[in-house]
C-alpha cells in the first residue's frame, strides 16, 4: 500500500483521535456541571430525574460507558494513526469500542427496569414501567453492524496479508 493512500487516512485518523478526546473530556465535564449544579461559562446545565431515585446511578453508569467505549475507540484511531490499517490491535480496539456502546445500550434498557422493581414501595407493589427507547433500539443495532464490519476489517487484514505474500 503506498504512502499517497496512507498520509490521508492517518492524518484523519490523528485528527478524529483528537476530537474524541474532546468529545470525551466535553460529556464527563458537562455531566459534572450537571450533577454538582455548577454554571458553565454563561450556561447553566440542569440535571432533572424523572422516575426512581436509582437514575443518578444509572445516568453515571451509561456515562462511564460511554467513555470507556469512545477511550476504546482512540486507542483504534492511534493505532490507524501509526498506519496499522487491518492490524490486529486496529480490530481488537475496534470490536472493544463495539462491545462497550453494546453493554451501554443494554444497560440503559436493562438498568431502569430493575430500578423499577428495586423502587417499587407499598404503595406500588407490582408497577414496573417497561419503557422501549427507538434510541436504545438504534444503538443495539448500530451496534450489531459494528461487530459486522470488524468482521469485515479481519477479512480486509487476511486479503492484506495474502497480497503481501505475493509480492
Amino acid at each position: 500500500m503506498s504512502n499517497a493512500w496512507n498520509d490521508p487516512i492517518r492524518i484523519s485518523a490523528a485528527r478524529l483521535r483528537l476530537l474524541v478526546f474532546f468529545a470525551m473530556a466535553s460529556v464527563v465535564l458537562i455531566f459534572a456541571a450537571a450533577r454538582l449544579d455548577l454554571q458553565l461559562a454563561h450556561a447553566h446545565v440542569e440535571y432533572r430525574l424523572h422516575g426512581t431515585p436509582y437514575e443518578p446511578y444509572i445516568a453515571l453508569g451509561s456515562i462511564v460507558l460511554l467513555v470507556v467505549a469512545l477511550f476504546r475507540l482512540t486507542q483504534m484511531l492511534s493505532e490507524i494513526a501509526r498506519a496499522q490499517l487491518f492490524g490486529v490491535p486496529v480490530i481488537r480496539h475496534f470490536r472493544g469500542f463495539a462491545l462497550w456502546l453494546l453493554l451501554m445500550a443494554v444497560f440503559e434498557f436493562v438498568a431502569p427496569l430493575v430500578a423499577g422493581v428495586l423502587g417499587a414501595g407499598a404503595s406500588r407493589p407490582h408497577m414496573v414501567r417497561i419503557t422501549i427507547d427507538l434510541r436504545d433500539v438504534l444503538t443495539v443495532g448500530i451496534t450489531l453492524l459494528l461487530f459486522l464490519l470488524a468482521r469485515l476489517l479481519e477479512r480486509a487484514r487476511r486479503l492484506d496479508e495474502e497480497m503481501r505474500e505475493f509480492v
